[in-house]
């Protein structure tokens, strides 16, 4: 009986691994980042409506390869979307005044604060096509001339002092298709900015 105490543990141990012969244990191997369908985000909390892609009906109105190529900007200076609850806002960081810009404009190289945003508010139904920008905003505007659409640029903005050294806002209509859009001196000049205006007002389905 004595012997058989001494051999049963032998027995158990036998075909046991050594613990050097153990497998690691299994690790959690980092996931994917995810594909974004606008393809670039603009990470900064401090940007009103917060980071995420554009939703529609503005979401494909422009592309960034519209704004950079109508505005001569390189790849690198687009630093990706936020949203501002269905306005669509394009981020870039300029390096210096825009070619063609006023050397008397200050130089804000802040991407919070250079962009390009467009808008389409959706008109109810039954509602008469607008021919002009909304008379209550009690701004002044002036007619820019678009292919196949009204177009207008706010001429002096008195409720928003500023505003317009800083930005080119610019306003189309095609019946009951609207477009709205701001954008940064620092990105676009006014001739560019009305180029982007014709390519958004011609996106809308």
């Amino acid at each position: 009986m004595i012997r058989l105490l001494f051999v049963l543990p032998c027995v158990l141990l036998v075909g046991c691994p050594a613990g050097r012969d153990l497998p690691p244990p299994p690790t959690d191997e980092p996931k994917p980042a995810a594909t974004l369908l606008c393809g670039k985000v603009f990470q900064d909390p401090s940007v009103h409506g917060g980071a995420g892609c554009c939703l529609d009906p503005t979401a494909n109105l422009l592309k960034s390869s519209d704004i950079l190529s109508a505005c001569g900007l390189g790849a690198a200076s687009y630093l990706g979307q936020t949203r501002d609850g269905a306005a669509c806002r394009f981020h870039f960081q300029p390096h210096g005044p825009t070619p063609g810009q006023s050397p008397d404009l200050p130089t804000n190289n802040d991407p919070k604060q250079t962009y390009v945003m467009v808008s389409r508010p959706l008109i109810p139904t039954g509602t008469p096509a607008p021919v002009a920008p909304d008379p209550l905003l009690n701004w002044n505007w002036k007619k820019i001339p678009l292919q196949g659409a009204l177009g207008y640029q706010a001429a002096a903005a008195s409720s928003e002092p500023g505003l317009l050294d800083r930005e080119t806002v610019l306003w189309a209509g095609r019946g009951r298709r609207i477009v709205g859009l701001h954008v940064s001196k620092q990105i676009c000049d006014e001739h560019q900015a009305q180029l982007l205006l014709q390519k958004a007002i011609d996106a809308v389905p």
